[in-house]
């Protein structure tokens, strides 16, 4: 993967990694199998991608509509692998992910990490929160680890970020923690269903977001638009 890395900053790729791996290396998550990027969505930025992507080999993975401008801005995802050894790696791409502002945003929130793979631009742990609100019930876990990383940076977290912790975590024995130092007595109990309600409220969120696009996609399979499965980049794009 250094190498897949190295070639995006060759080609002076914008990007920030996103997703598992990004959960992974602030200490969220145990394992990602794939690497999921957002791409800055732009014309000179998604050439510098395609061509990128064709030097390092890549080929299409699936449902993947072809590499242009204006599918990144409505927020489509292109799926590729990439030769590596011992296995090929999976690589999601997005040019306007949900929950997120502009990419230009997010990139002055963002940290530089070293990493097996180089320094790499990684979403601020505030974003990946936002980004993780799926439909996928595991992703709260997720996003309750990220919060109390966030929150044990500080030796005394400020109110504003307990209030953030508060409102944000998805494990009840936390957020009641986190709002007794708001000076707010709230049970356990009552955060538990607090807390259920509201990730049914993100799931169906999420399933609206994407409801759109997906009617897109399909109609795009439909009319013999998407790039072919195991294609090379370059020779359909």
């Amino acid at each position: 993967m250094r190498s897949l890395f190295r070639r995006f900053d060759r080609f002076g790729l914008e990007y920030l990694l996103i997703s598992g791996q990004a959960s992974v290396l602030y200490g969220a998550a145990t394992f990602s199998e794939d690497i999921d990027l957002w791409v800055r969505p732009t014309e000179a930025n998604v050439a510098k991608l395609a061509r990128a992507l064709a030097a390092c080999r890549s080929r299409v993975y699936k449902l993947t509509p072809a590499l242009k401008l204006r599918h990144f801005r409505k927020g489509h995802g292109f799926h590729f692998t990439v030769p590596a050894r011992p296995d090929p790696v999976y690589l999601d791409i997005m040019g306007r992910p949900p929950r997120v502002g502009s990419f230009a945003a997010s990139r002055r929130r963002a940290r530089t990490m070293k990493t097996g793979w180089g320094s790499l631009p990684v979403v601020s742990i505030e974003d990946l929160v936002a980004l993780k609100k799926t439909r996928r019930l595991f992703d709260y876990e997720v996003i309750s680890n990220l919060v109390r990383i966030r929150v044990a940076e500080f030796e005394r977290p400020p109110r504003s970020l307990l209030a953030w912790a508060a409102r944000e975590s998805f494990r009840a024995e936390d957020r009641a923690e986190f709002l007794r130092g708001l000076g707010r007595r709230t049970s356990t109990a009552q955060c538990r269903r607090q807390i259920a309600a509201e990730i049914q409220y993100f799931q169906a969120r999420d399933a609206a977001y994407w409801r759109p696009i997906i009617r897109e996609l399909r109609l795009l399979r439909r009319n013999g638009l998407l790039l072919a499965q195991g294609a090379a980049v370059g020779e359909s794009s």
